[in-house]
C-alpha cells in the first residue's frame, strides 16, 4: 500500500476510532523498550558522551518530556508523553499527547496529524519527516506534502532539512551531545532543533514563524525534565502501568 493511500486509511480510522477516549485503551505491549533514569537538571548529563550517529528511538507509554517555552514576552512549561502505541491499517503509530491534542506519529518519528476532543484536527500527506535515519553531520532530505485541517484549508509544504553537526547543548535538564537540525520552508518559517539520543527526543527548539505582515514571531522550547516509561517486568509479572495511564 502507498503511503498515501495508507494516511488516507488512517485518517479514516482516526474518525474511527477517537468515539472512544485514548486514555481508556490499553496500549499493545510494545515491541521493544527503551528505559533509563531520569534527567532533571542532573550533573552527570554535562558528561553526555559524543554521538557520530543516531538511529531511530523506540518509544513505550509513559515517556515523558517536560520544556520551558517562550513565545515574546509569554512563557511556561509544557509535557509531552506518549499515550500508547495504536495499530491502523496494519501499521503501528505513537499516540504523543502534546498542548491538548494527541500527535500521530509513525515509528520513523514522521508527524503524521491531530486529533483533538476526538475529532480529526489537522494531516500531512505524506507524513512529516522530521528525523532521517541514521542521523548524521551532513545528512540532508526534503519533504513535500499537503496540510489539511479539519475547516476544510489545505496548503502546500516544502521543506529541506539539515543535519548541521553535532555540539553540546544546555538546557534547564543538564548539557548533553546533541545533533543539531534545520528546516527551512518554502514560505520562510525555519526551526532549528537540537535532538539528543540519550533522551530519544529533542533537547531545544527554536522556530521561526512570518506573520501575515511579514513579521518574525520567534518561539522556543528547552528540556527542563525527561522519564522514561517504566520497564517492563519479568515474564510472569504484571506489567506496571504509569499512573498517568490509569
Amino acid at each position: 500500500m502507498s503511503p498515501g493511500r495508507r494516511l488516507v486509511g488512517l485518517v479514516f480510522v482516526i474518525s474511527m476510532l477517537t468515539a472512544c477516549s485514548l486514555s481508556s485503551s490499553q496500549p499493545p505491549t510494545p515491541t521493544a523498550s527503551t528505559s533509563g533514569p531520569s534527567v532533571a537538571s542532573s550533573p552527570s548529563a554535562a558528561k553526555s558522551r559524543s554521538t557520530r550517529a543516531a538511529t531511530a528511538p523506540t518509544w513505550a507509554p509513559g515517556d515523558r518530556w517536560t520544556y520551558a517555552w517562550t513565545s515574546g514576552k509569554d512563557g511556561g512549561r509544557k509535557t509531552v508523553e506518549v499515550r500508547e502505541i495504536r495499530e491502523l491499517n496494519g501499521a503501528l503509530y505513537y499516540v504523543v499527547r502534546n498542548a491538548g491534542a494527541d500527535h500521530y506519529w509513525t515509528r520513523d518519528i514522521h508527524w503524521v496529524g491531530t486529533v483533538r476532543d476526538s475529532k480529526p484536527e489537522t494531516r500531512m500527506d505524506p507524513p512529516e519527516p522530521w528525523f532521517s535515519w541514521p542521523l548524521e553531520p551532513g545528512r540532508q532530505w526534503q519533504h513535500r506534502g499537503e496540510f489539511a485541517q479539519a475547516d476544510g484549508k489545505r496548503s502546500v509544504a516544502e521543506d529541506v532539512f539539515v543535519v548541521v553537526g553535532t555540539e553540546a547543548v544546555e538546557v534547564p535538564a543538564g548539557t548533553f551531545q546533541a545533533f543539531r537540525i534545520t528546516r527551512t520552508g518554502r514560505g520562510g518559517d525555519t526551526d532549528e532543533y537540537w535532538y539528543v539520543p540519550e533522551v530519544r527526543s529533542y533537547a531545544r527548539w527554536i522556530g521561526r514563524r512570518l506573520d501575515g505582515q511579514g513579521n518574525v514571531i520567534q518561539f522556543e522550547e528547552r528540556l527542563a525534565e525527561y522519564r522514561a516509561a517504566p520497564t517492563l517486568p519479568p515474564p510472569g509479572e504484571p506489567p506496571r502501568v504509569p499512573s498517568s495511564l490509569r
